[in-house]
């Protein structure tokens, strides 16, 4: 295959990540001075490919690492409050429908609200984090069969969190949820025993805030969920899949489609 010289550099470049026990399999030459050129054979080629996906894979991660550390050192998140309120099901009027009997239950609502902080590089006052997770925490008097107390967990995404902003996010546990882990009917805000939020940005946590003033479901020793509870991540639910999603407009964060 004929090659011009930067090309050639370039398959000199691809030689260099070969290992020595791979050299056989690529062979450079620079011909006569018109025409420099390259053989090589199959099982070079797909060596080089494999080679250059690994290569690709471990740049992607760091790369994504990377970003997810600068964003992080770029905001300041403070958690200003976290509560836990009993909803019941609302009940909403509609023309032109047959009428169901039914009765509301009640519905376990955890609110956060917290606001940001850019640095001025990043948009300041008047930007916007691009994205950020919130993970919500809800300790139930109830244990699980190993003798653990139970907790519902659940993250929600947030797009274009604004700077210097009251913001508030909303999340909620059904009361199909409620019944099956307290198995009994109209569990509600009496069953729970400590809630919480942590804040991630780029993977990151940034900030946290509870009812107990610290993030009792984390281990700092293993720096991972605490193994004294048990945990049912899923079962808190954005507000977009309940019956309170068409209500209260802006005043909540809308959670990103999953």
């Amino acid at each position: 295959m004929k090659l011009d010289s930067s090309t050639l550099l370039f398959a000199t470049f691809l030689q260099s990540l070969l290992d020595d026990s791979s050299s056989y399999l690529l062979k450079l030459s620079a011909g006569d001075e018109n025409s420099p050129e390259i053989r090589y054979n199959l099982h070079a080629l797909i060596f080089v490919i494999m080679k250059l996906q690994k290569i690709a894979l471990t740049i992607l991660v760091l790369a994504t690492q990377w970003v997810g550390a600068q964003d992080a050192t770029q905001v300041k998140v403070e958690v200003k409050g976290v509560k836990v309120e009993q909803q019941q099901t609302p009940q909403v009027q509609a023309l032109n429908i047959v009428d169901k009997k039914w009765k509301p239950k009640n519905w376990l609502e955890i609110e956060v609200a917290f606001d940001i902080k850019l640095a001025r590089d990043a948009g300041g006052r008047s930007g916007s984090l691009s994205a950020m997770d919130v993970k919500y925490f809800i300790g139930l008097n109830q244990k699980s069969e190993d003798g653990k107390n139970v907790v519902l967990s659940g993250t929600m995404s947030y797009k274009d969190v604004p700077a210097d902003t009251a913001c508030f996010g909303l999340a909620f546990v059904s009361p199909s949820t409620l019944k099956r882990i307290l198995q009994k009917d109209n569990g509600g805000k009496g069953d729970v025993v400590a809630h919480g939020v942590e804040v991630l940005v780029g993977g990151k946590r940034v900030a946290s805030g509870s009812s107990t003033g610290s993030p009792w479901w984390f281990d700092a020793n293993t720096q991972a969920l605490s193994d004294k509870f048990a945990f049912e991540d899923g079962s808190v639910l954005p507000k977009s899949k309940t019956p309170f999603a068409p209500f209260w407009g802006d005043y909540d964060l809308p959670v990103s489609a999953q």
